[in-house]
């Protein structure tokens, strides 16, 4: 039987080194680590505890202070978990940022512990990106805090950043949006302009108040040290659309974003419907990260894609993987650019899932 001996993480700068192999995919091992506790950005911050759900959330609503204590604690709690990933700090990931930037008011739902955007309206104009208003001014302030709170002990990253294709979903609604697509596409095609020129300016307004750490940034949720300059995207919304949509309306926005910036991240979730993936492995991204959603296919039947995707850019799969799962990808998924993160209840449960898979060279 694998021993249960808790095991702490390595130096910080050996997991850095270890990340810096990992992009260059030269890792003798899958790098392993963990997500502790709640997936849901409520439950997870106890600072969000006091957000309101009788009316809609407020930059002022939100305390940088508060934000960053619960962030080193979550640092903490994730450290002894072991393993090779460095727990990061954000502006606080449940905020959908670009909807509030754009003037959605934000709910905040303690039952399901989610925030989320109410839809605007497809006439809304974009605005133009003003370091000024109050939700990008809070965000700097929650970096600002946040760099304090962590003095060099853990880094920064960027927060979400939701796409194209989820900002045209909060403009115009789901139905309606594939309705403007078809009938007005100058119009569409003009908001996403606008959508993709917001997104880059909010990411490079939080690149510039991120410190360094380790000659990189952190990411958001996902606790890999990455290359300075990274930022993280997705696309969720995409799954909605066409393969010939999404090549007309989104492809090329990302591909704008992608170029606005040294080394890009992208997201994906294993269920739903249309997948992007081809495309943006054409667009060279840093990495790619793929859920192991709940109830979705499981790493065996991931495998194509986990091969896909390793065939041109190093992989991060995240989730609940059961024992199934890990078993599987490291036996059956190359080493070289594969990271994996599991989510996990307790420290005990990480540390012997550490002791089982985790290696002593990466």
């Amino acid at each position: 039987m694998a021993s249960t001996t808790p095991r702490s993480c390595p130096p910080v700068e050996d997991r850095v080194a270890a990340w810096k192999r990992f992009y260059r995919r030269e890792n003798k091992r899958p790098l392993l680590g963990f997500f502790l506790g709640s997936e849901y950005p409520i439950p997870r911050y106890a600072h969000a505890a006091a957000l309101p759900d009788d009316r809609p959330v407020v930059p002022d609503d939100l305390d940088p202070q508060a934000h960053a204590r619960d962030e080193a604690a979550l640092f903490g709690a994730h450290e002894a978990c072991g393993g090779d990933f460095i727990h990061a700090g954000s502006a606080y990931w449940g905020v959908p940022w670009c909807e509030a930037i754009l003037g959605a008011g934000i709910r905040a739902s303690h039952e399901t512990g989610s925030l989320y955007a109410e839809t605007i309206g497809g006439d809304r104009e974009i605005p133009v990106f003003d370091e000024g208003a109050p939700w990008v001014a809070k965000a700097g302030a929650m970096l600002d805090a946040l760099a304090r709170t962590a003095a060099g002990r853990f880094p920064l990253a960027t927060t979400r950043m939701r796409g194209v294709a989820d900002l045209l979903v909060t403009l115009y609604g789901t139905e309606h949006l594939i309705t403007a697509m078809i009938e007005a596409p100058d119009e569409v095609h003009e908001k996403a302009d606008a959508l993709a020129d917001l997104s880059v300016a909010f990411a490079r307004y939080q690149l510039e108040r991120i410190p360094d750490f380790h000659d990189g940034v952190g990411s958001f949720y996902y606790s890999m040290w990455a290359p300075a300059g990274t930022v993280w995207h997705q696309e969720d919304s995409s799954m909605l659309l066409s393969p010939d949509l999404y090549d007309e309306f989104i492809r090329p926005r990302v591909e704008r974003i992608f170029a606005a910036f040294r080394h890009n991240i992208m997201h994906f979730h294993s269920t739903g419907g249309y997948l992007p993936v081809a495309p943006v492995l054409g667009m060279k991204p840093t990495a790619v990260e793929l859920h192991r959603d709940s109830g979705g296919p499981s790493a065996q039947e991931l495998f194509p894609r986990h091969r896909e995707i390793l065939a041109a850019a190093p992989l991060l799969i995240w989730g609940a993987l059961d024992r199934d799962d890990l078993d599987w990808v490291f036996t059956k998924l190359p080493p070289e650019g594969l990271a994996v993160q599991v989510a996990v209840e307790s420290v005990d449960e990480a540390q012997e899932i550490l002791s089982r898979y985790g290696g002593s060279d990466a």
